[in-house]
């Protein structure tokens, strides 16, 4: 049986992507049709694919549902509609404003990293800062992609790769149990996307151990010694780089093109005085060195 895929998830009608979206969010029929402000029996009657909806109750429901706006263009294709999301690439002329908001966001972060992330963890953009201390952390190892010939890095794919950033991981199964846990949280809605599955299947290859009964994550090791702290640090060192950091994610507000929605902006902040010296002793040293 195949862990990744909830079976509903591999449906491509819509009365099955209906239940499945509907049973994710723990609606029954009855809730759903009082929030969406239409009959049980209708809701019954799509879902059994006795009744089409119309675009209107597409979107409705999509949004009563809280589904994001990639899975709200597929539910429109399987009820027989365009989509209704626009999906640009960062660079596009429309998306000008936020290019350069990006922008300003990632030179302010100097001199602690800061990376710009699709929704499979692809890096789209990356401060100097963040660029410094990954050549450092890989010493001249190639960081990974997604897909053979791809030009972009793939962070989480990175990070787990025993070849890649794994190595310089101090507290690498604390980590890497939080982040598989985190992939197969946010995948669950992209799990009909190849990309995806293929994502989880080659970290689940790198460390089985990391794996509980039917290819699950596991959850964390019991706290030694009294409650966990506040804060997971992510220790890493290599080449006489050392630091703790920690990190917060920035997404758009309100947004309405699906790139945007899925787009993450993350910021690393060192987590104790020396990690702090540490990063601007780097970035001190990558300007000394610059051409």
């Amino acid at each position: 049986m195949d862990t990744l895929t909830p079976s509903s998830e591999t449906a491509t009608d819509f009365p099955g992507l209906l239940r499945y979206w509907r049973g994710r969010r723990g609606y029954s029929q009855l809730a759903l049709s009082l929030a969406a402000g239409v009959s049980q029996r209708h809701i019954s009657f799509l879902e059994s694919g006795r009744a089409r909806p119309s675009r209107e109750m597409v979107l409705s429901l999509a949004d009563r549902l809280g589904v994001p706006l990639r899975q709200r263009n597929r539910l429109l294709l399987a009820g027989g509609f365009a989509p209704a999301y626009s999906e640009h690439g960062l660079g596009a002329p429309a998306l000008q404003m936020v290019q350069q908001a990006v922008a300003l966001i990632l030179s302010k972060q100097e001199p602690y990293p800061a990376v710009v992330l699709d929704r499979f963890w692809n890096l789209l953009d990356a401060n100097r800062a963040y660029r410094d201390m990954l050549r450092v952390l890989l010493g001249g190892r190639a960081p990974s992609t997604l897909e053979p010939g791809d030009a972009r890095v793939n962070l989480m794919l990175t990070v787990f790769d025993p070849q890649g950033l794994w190595p310089a991981l101090g507290n690498a199964r604390q980590v890497g149990r939080y982040l598989l846990r985190r992939v197969w949280q946010e995948l669950q809605t992209q799990a009909q996307d190849q990309a995806a599955r293929a994502l989880f299947a080659r970290i689940a290859a790198w460390h089985p151990d990391l794996l509980g009964p039917g290819g699950l994550p596991l959850a964390d090791d019991e706290a030694a010694g009294g409650p966990p702290p506040p804060l997971l640090p992510v220790t890493v060192a290599a080449g006489g780089f050392r630091a703790a950091l920690f990190t917060t994610l920035t997404t758009l507000g309100i947004p309405q093109d699906v790139t945007l929605q899925e787009m993450r902006i993350e910021c690393f902040f060192p987590a104790d005085e020396a990690s702090r010296l540490a990063l601007e002793a780097l970035a001190s040293h990558a300007a000394a060195v610059a051409p």
